[in-house]
C-alpha cells in the first residue's frame, strides 16, 4: 500500500484524518489540528513499536472509523517500506534541441524509437521501467542515463 493511498482512504471515514508531516503519518479527529494526533507513524515504521498513541485525543471517534485507522496502519505496515512511496517517473529528453522545441524519444508499437516535440506527447517510464529497457539493451544504458529528465508534479 502506497502512502497517499492509505491517507486518502483515511480521509473518506467520518470522523478520522490523515495527515502527512516530513517524515510522519499522523492520525487526528476531524476538526483538530493534526498536532492533537492520537496516533502517530514514522512513514518508514515497520512494527507497532514504532506507532505512538496518545488515546485521550480520541473523542468521540466511532470504533468502525478507528478499526478502519489500525487496519490501513497495519497493511501499512506489512507493505515494505520501499513500496509506500511512489515510484520516480522520467521521460528521455533528446539532448539536441531544435530551436525552443524540446525533443523527447519515445518507443512507439512496433518498438521503434521515434521523436515527439512536447513533453505532454512523451511517453513517460518508471525508474524500473528504464532499469528493464536498459538491461534489455545494455549497450543504450549510457544514453538512457544522459536522457533521463523527471517528470515533476505527477501524482499518480
Amino acid at each position: 500500500m502506497k502512502i497517499k493511498e492509505a491517507i486518502k482512504i483515511i480521509n473518506s471515514t467520518k470522523m478520522v484524518r490523515a495527515g502527512l508531516g516530513k517524515e510522519e503519518i499522523y492520525f487526528y479527529a476531524d476538526g483538530v489540528d493534526r498536532s492533537d494526533y492520537f496516533l502517530v507513524m514514522p512513514q518508514k515504521a515497520n512494527n507497532w513499536d514504532n506507532v505512538e498513541e496518545d488515546f485521550e485525543a480520541l473523542y468521540s471517534i466511532t470504533p468502525k472509523d478507528l478499526a478502519r485507522v489500525m487496519d490501513v496502519i497495519q497493511r501499512l505496515l506489512d507493505t515494505p517500506v520501499n513500496e509506500r512511496f511512489p515510484e520516480k517517473k522520467y521521460r528521455l529528453r533528446w539532448i539536441d534541441d531544435q530551436g525552443h522545441y524540446k525533443n523527447y524519444l519515445n518507443l512507439n508499437s512496433n518498438g521503434a524509437w521515434v521523436f515527439v516535440d512536447d513533453e505532454i506527447d512523451a511517453e513517460i517510464f518508471t525508474e524500473s521501467g528504464l532499469e528493464q529497457l536498459k538491461k534489455d539493451n545494455p549497450h543504450l544504458a549510457p544514453a538512457i542515463d544522459a536522457m533521463k529528465e523527471e517528470v515533476k508534479g505527477d501524482e499518480d
